[in-house]
Parts: C-alpha cells; structure tokens; sequence
C-alpha cells in the first residue's frame, strides 16, 4: 500500500510576519511534500534577511522536487 502523508496544518501567517515570508509561505500552499510543513514554520518564523535568503533556496529546491526545476522556478518569480 502506497503511504501518502497527511498535509501539515497551514501555519497562520501573523502579522509580525516579514512579508517576503509570507510570499514564500503562500509558494509552498499546495505543496505535498513532507518537508513543507516544517519549512512553512520555519519561514514563520524567520525576520533575518540573511535566513530569508538561504530559506528561499531551500523552498526552491522543494518547489523543484515536487513539481520540477522549471515550475519552481515560475512560482518563485513572482516573490521578489
């Protein structure tokens, strides 16, 4: 039987939350994959441009295992 995670609980995006977060947060909605939820509250958490930076690679290199090098890429354009 093929084992299929339950999506993590979205995280509520306060409103202490930098805004380039919430952008990212807002990539990685409809993401499936298990790390997701836990990047997402990571990303919640995050005020440091320098670990905003280094988050947005890693939801890159989600967004590209989960639907490929190409969407991921399309999706992460419209956050600058």
């Amino acid at each position: 039987m093929l084992y299929r995670p339950k999506k993590p609980d979205p995280v509520l995006v306060d409103i202490d939350t930098h805004p380039q977060a919430a952008a990212l947060i807002d990539t990685l909605a409809d993401c499936r994959h298990p790390r997701a939820g836990r990047l997402t509250a990571r990303l919640a958490e995050s005020h440091d441009a320098d670990e905003l930076a280094m988050l947005r690679g890693e939801v890159l290199n989600l967004l590209a295992l989960s639907f490929g090098p190409a969407e991921a890429q399309r999706r992460l354009q419209a956050v600058q």
